[in-house]
């Protein structure tokens, strides 16, 4: 036996590998903490964890509660703190309504004047100029005065207080500065490396990937979709492991990683990142009963008589639910006897069988 094989731990045929994955997964779900639906991540770094964690990814939520990013930097950069500083200055997203002040709103004008927060547009580095340039380019809005006070005139069409209110919520609403998504970011550094890395609570790989010094092939995102979009299916498949994984070990339980790779595989293996509920793998699968034992009875079996659809009862669900053996586990193992068998046989060994058949 070869060094690779002595590392796995075969699987006996017919083991109900799926039964045991969930029951592995399922029973340490019970133990963890339900109360807790938040705890404290890396650094200051808010992230969801525990069972709502668990819960967001199996049933392939494509926006997370919590989204987050690990950013590490290209080799020439990475212990260099003045030029990560620089991009992790760069990165909080800031939003008008943040930088500015005295904000005042006449619908009969159809305007709305401010004043920018001069501590805030030096600790951003911005100017007036800058954010009013990119105020001049959306639509259906007007600079009308840059002086001390800023007053900027709706010019769309239908002026009514509905579309003006719409179009002042997008106005203050407008990422200014930073990369859209991006709500916090800390920096931290390996203590064996000594490499710096930017921790963020939001994530926007498509923005982050485009920043100089920035490594893009070593961005870790726990967004499982955001990373099929990017890097690829295989990549989606790995973050979906290593999040359930994580979750798992930090709530000091211990499930053995081949449980969680096959929940992993499952969800992927199309080539798309599916749910494990009723809109996703439960609810594709071939049988009716299957279908049926899991949510919407009366649905699946009402649309398996309008549309003629046939059972052929080859999975395991469906065969319990009739009480036929399954074929898994022992349930794989048929006794046959040979005709020219049957011939050796003694007459009071026969006499005894139909005996117990009778009896039976």
């Amino acid at each position: 036996m070869s060094s690779i094989d002595d590392e796995f731990i075969k699987v006996v045929p017919g083991e109900p590998v799926g039964v045991v994955a969930a029951q592995s997964i399922g029973e340490p779900g019970t133990q963890m903490m339900l109360r807790v639906f938040h705890a404290a991540g890396i650094g200051s770094i808010v992230t969801t964890k525990g069972l709502p964690r668990v819960m967001e990814i199996v049933d392939g939520r494509k926006v997370p509660t919590s989204p987050m990013m690990i950013i590490r930097f290209k080799k020439e950069v990475e212990k260099d703190y003045d030029v990560v500083r620089k991009i992790w200055k760069h990165l909080e997203e800031v939003r008008l309504s943040s930088i500015i002040k005295n904000l005042k709103e006449n619908f009969r004008e159809g305007t709305v004047t401010f004043n920018f927060d001069k501590e805030k547009l030096e600790y951003y580095e911005l100017t007036p100029k800058t954010i009013l340039n990119k105020i001049s380019k959306m639509e259906s809005l007007e600079v009308v005065s840059s002086d001390e006070e800023i007053k900027i005139k709706y010019r769309g069409k239908g002026k009514t207080v509905y579309n003006m209110r719409v179009a002042f919520n997008r106005l203050l609403s407008n990422v200014i500065f930073g990369v859209e998504g991006i709500i916090k970011a800390s920096i931290e550094q390996d203590e064996k490396t000594k490499a710096f890395r930017i921790i963020t609570s939001g994530s926007n790989l498509e923005e982050i990937m485009k920043i100089d010094g920035v490594d893009p092939m070593n961005i870790y995102c726990n967004n499982p979709f955001e990373v099929l979009e990017f890097y690829g299916i295989e990549a989606a498949r790995n973050i979906i492991a290593s999040e359930l994984i994580s979750i798992i070990e930090e709530e000091g339980l211990t499930v053995n990683f081949r449980h969680i790779g096959l929940i992993a595989d499952i969800m992927t293996y199309t080539g798309n990142i599916r749910s494990v509920g009723r809109h996703g793998i439960a609810g594709e699968k071939e049988s009716v009963f299957a279908r049926a034992a899991y949510e919407e009875t009366v649905k699946h079996f009402t649309n398996a008589c309008v549309f003629g659809e046939k059972d052929y009862f080859k999975g395991v669900a469906e065969n319990i639910l009739i009480g036929k053996q399954i074929n898994v586990g022992t349930g794989t193992v048929k006794i046959v006897v040979k005709k020219e068998d049957l011939k050796n046989l003694k007459p009071e060994d026969i006499k005894e069988r139909e005996k117990d058949k009778k009896e039976k």
